[in-house]
């Protein structure tokens, strides 16, 4: 089994099983894909919202748009159907106290992208002032959601 550690900017997929982890999701947005029909899976760990422009680093997919593109693109190249996707999103909080609504617009612009692109959202974990640490596997499905310093663990 494939296992991927997510820093922001990062995209990655696997046409077998996979786990797909991203650490720390302040106001970030790790969204996890999968295709139920093929097992293909994918996951991306997103800083910015729509095409908002990151550091320098080319090789990176920072915004939302930048980012899901690269999932679809990366799908389609395997011969994947967009039409049996399925996806899980958790982050956008506003962790740091400032009214930036970073959170708020990363998780908006993320809903709004897969509702244009006819995808699934299977599991929406968005929101609060707290940090989360996700882990997907692919072969099941399942999403783990954890809240580091008080030990919450959601299951989706």
């Amino acid at each position: 089994m494939m296992e991927y550690t997510l820093t922001i900017g990062d995209v990655a997929i696997s046409p077998g099983p996979a786990t797909y982890t991203c650490f720390g999701l302040g106001s970030c947005i790790g969204l996890f894909i999968q295709d139920r029909v093929t097992g293909m899976s994918g996951g991306a760990h997103i800083l910015l919202p729509e095409n908002e422009r990151g550091p320098g680093d080319c090789a990176k997919f920072y915004s939302v748009s930048a980012a899901l593109e690269e999932l679809l693109s990366r799908f389609r190249l395997h011969g994947n159907s967009l039409a049996s996707l399925r996806a899980k999103v958790v982050g956008g909080a506003n962790v740091i106290g400032v009214n930036t609504q970073a959170g708020r617009r990363n998780s908006e612009s993320v809903v709004s992208r897969l509702i244009a692109n006819r995808i699934f959202i299977a599991a929406l974990d968005v929101g609060g002032n707290c940090s989360r640490t996700a882990k997907f596997w692919s072969s099941s499905g399942q999403l783990r959601v954890r809240i580091p310093g008080n030990d919450q663990c959601r299951i989706y």
